[in-house]
């Protein structure tokens, strides 16, 4: 592949810009921070970038300085085949390739083709090769290029030992728990397990069919049972529920010979109450409805009319009068005062005149109360004399009313045309006692009739006749007279019935009880399911033993493989670096072996003063010198990888600790090894563009590449 040119938009420090390339030695020079090491990962970026990346920090490496914009990456290169144009648009996401008369747009195809023409399908072999950056050598310590130099078995990628590493890890994660029990066995044992899982299951399942099977060949033959003791269950049921309704005929016609007799003697009652009811209403039209009240108004003015005459008769009696009060006596004032005048004339004599004195007073005191009580009782007298003569007058006037009320009384009794009271209490006494009889009987009718009329209850007599005679049909019928049973008859029956009942009970229960194995039992599609997931199964299990197989037999090529291939590419590394080497040092180092027992193509030189192979690090070897190792290392492990084809070579100053005579013959290296294929190499040093075919001049920071 030779580069031809490189145009970038947006590409971090250039915003629009666009580079030749020679097809021999190229110089791109320009000091610090002029954009070499932008210039360079543009070219990485063209080669191996993915335009449609997520990555973060891939797209924050790339982004314009001071601006916005996506950037877009445009390369022409030619290849045996002609010329090609690249473009790579990081904000579209897309990538084209035009050459040939066509265009490629898929980015997997177009790095494919990019990987043919540049003899790397690998970035990080590109890397670890073609692609020196200036700091690498001098970080022997972090990231050795010797750990690059055994990709060569397994892909330019990983080295044959690694690819080994990963072969056996696949094949112990396959088979692991086979040989001994695992926490989390590997997919071959869990397949297997599943298998062996499933094979049971299957087989558990073919067991549960057969046996459902049979389940099912016991619940048919019950239920042709179950469907014999219903029909005969059903005829002897039928027949047991015909002498039932014999029976309740029977008992509904006596019933109903019953009732019509008692409806019957109903009517017969009634129409005896109905003519008493007939007979007392006519008795009460010929007897007065208001003797009662008559009686009434005689009696209260006969007995009003006793009362005030013996109310008379009492006034008369206590016409009494109290006897007159005897005269009073004058003596008794004429004694008093005889004493008085007795004691009036004593003088001396003071006993006595105080005897007297007192004697005359106890006469006129004495005197005056009989003169008192004379007077009292003299107006006693007056007084019961008024009152008799009121008594009197008040006895005459009760007498002249009592006379009234006999003569109302007389009239009353005129007015009902009857001679006394007593004939007239008579036919009031009557005409309450055919009143109660009426009333009686029209209770006794009221009760017996029962709120309805005679014609209802008439009505329900040839109604209940009717069903009589219906009923008396049904127990003459030929039905009857053929299937009636005795009493003992029906017994036996009703014990056949029931002895059927429970055994259809229990062909129920039993049938059920099938049916729910059957329902529990499982269906052949799950027995289909377990087969085809076995099937799947065993065909995973096959494979995984074919991966088995093969993962076995890639190790056993693998490793003869790696025998067989380093063996050459060893010598071919040793050959082209000690060229290269015995160039570079001045023939001071001239040998560079690969030992074949290191786990990846690792890389000693022979050194005459210390008489050995030595490492190419310090402090065996000075920093110059395990430089200059590697560079020839690069350079004949970029031979040896890309196999024929020649990729350009991308070196970002690596002589920094090279001194000035090593310096020279390493730019006339170059000048060499450009005759052959593109040199690429970025310096400040404005010396080496005299050596260059070409000379990429970058500005100083701040000033901008022309377009």
């Amino acid at each position: 592949m030779r580069l031809v040119e490189l145009r970038l938009r947006n590409f971090r420090q250039h915003r629009q810009a666009s580079f030749q390339f020679a097809p021999g030695f190229n110089a791109v020079v320009g000091p610090n921070e002029a954009g070499k090491s932008a210039l360079r990962d543009a070219l990485r970026v063209a080669l191996f970038g993915n335009p449609a990346t997520t990555s973060d920090r891939l797209a924050e490496g790339l982004r314009p300085w001071g601006g916005d914009g996506a950037p877009v990456v445009e390369l022409v290169f030619d290849v045996p085949q002609g010329r090609f144009e690249l473009v790579k648009d990081f904000g579209a996401g897309r990538v084209w390739l035009r050459g040939q008369g066509r265009t490629w747009d898929r980015p997997r195809e177009v790095q494919q083709a990019l990987g043919r023409a540049l003899g790397f399908q690998s970035e990080k072999a590109f890397l670890a090769t073609a692609h020196v950056r200036q700091a690498e050598l001098d970080r022997i310590d972090e990231r050795d290029v010797a750990v690059h130099l055994g990709r060569i078995v397994a892909g330019a990628d990983e080295d044959a030992s690694r690819a080994l590493q990963a072969l056996h890890r696949a094949l112990q994660e396959l088979e692991r728990g086979l040989v001994r029990p695992a926490s989390n066995p590997g997919r071959l044992v869990r397949v297997q397990q599943r298998v062996q899982e499933l094979q049971d299951r299957a087989e558990e399942l073919r067991r549960a069919l057969v046996a459902a099977r049979d389940v099912a060949r016991e619940a048919a033959d019950l239920r042709r049972e179950l469907e014999e003791v219903e029909a005969d269950l059903a005829d002897r049921t039928e027949l047991l529920e015909l002498n039932r309704r014999i029976q309740q005929v029977r008992d509904q016609a006596d019933r109903l010979r019953r009732e019509v007799g008692v409806r019957q003697e109903l009517l017969q009652q009634v129409d005896r109450l109905q003519d008493q009811v007939r007979r007392a209403r006519a008795e009460l039209e010929g007897l007065p409805e208001g003797d009662e009240e008559r009686l009434a108004r005689v009696r209260e003015s006969e007995g009003r009319a006793h009362e005030l005459e013996a109310r008379a008769q009492e006034l008369e009696t206590l016409q009494v009068l109290p006897p007159a009060p005897p005269p009073p006596r004058w003596w008794l004032w004429a004694a008093a005062a005889v004493s008085a005048a007795a004691a009036a004339l004593l003088v001396d004599a003071t006993f006595l005149r105080v005897a007297l004195a007192v004697m005359a007073a106890a006469l006129a005191l004495l005197a005056w109360n009989r003169w008192h009580r004379f007077v009292q009782e003299g107006k006693a007298r007056s007084e019961a004399e008024a009152r008799a003569a009121e008594r009197a007058r008040l006895a005459d006037q009760l007498r002249t009313q009592a006379q009234e009320l006999h003569r109302q009384a007389q009239e009353e009794l005129r007015a009902a045309g009857l001679p006394s009271a007593e004939a007239l209490h008579a036919r009031a006494a009557r005409r309450r006692e055919v009143e109660g009889e009426l009333r009686s009987a029209q209770q006794r009718l009221q009760d017996l009739l029962g709120g309805k009329d005679a014609s209802a209850i008439e009505e329900e007599m040839r109604t209940a006749a009717a069903d009589l005679h219906a009923h008396l049909q049904f127990l003459e019928s030929d039905l009857v007279r053929t299937k009636a049973l005795l009493p003992l008859e029906v017994q036996r029956l009703e014990s056949e019935v029931e002895r059927l009942l429970r055994r259809r009970e229990e062909l129920r229960g039993d049938l059920h009880r099938l049916e729910g194995q059957l329902e529990a039992a499982p269906d052949a599609g799950e027995l289909a399911r377990v087969e085809e997931e076995l099937e799947s199964l065993q065909e995973e299990l096959e494979r995984l033993r074919r991966r088995q197989k093969a993962l076995r037999a890639a190790i056993q090529v693998l490793e003869e493989a790696k025998a067989a291939v380093e063996v050459p590419a060893r010598q071919a590394v040793e050959e082209r670096a000690g060229r290269f080497l015995d160039r570079l040092s001045g023939g001071r180092y001239t040998r560079v072996r690969v030992p074949p027992d290191a786990d990846t193509l690792r890389v000693e030189v022979w050194s005459e003063d210390a008489g050995r192979w030595l490492p190419p690090e310090e402090p065996h070897l000075s920093r110059g010198t395990v430089d200059l190792v590697f560079l020839a290392a690069r350079v004949a492990l970029v031979d040896v990888l890309a196999a024929g084809v020649r990729p350009p070579l991308l070196l970002d100053d690596p002589f920094v600790t090279f001194d000035p005579q090593r310096r020279r013959r390493a730019l006339d290296w170059l000048r060499e090894l450009s005759q052959e294929r593109q040199v690429f190499l970025f310096t400040w040093d404005e010396a080496v563009a005299g050596l260059a075919d070409a000379v990429v001049h970058l500005p100083p920071p701040g000033r901008t590449v022309p377009p």
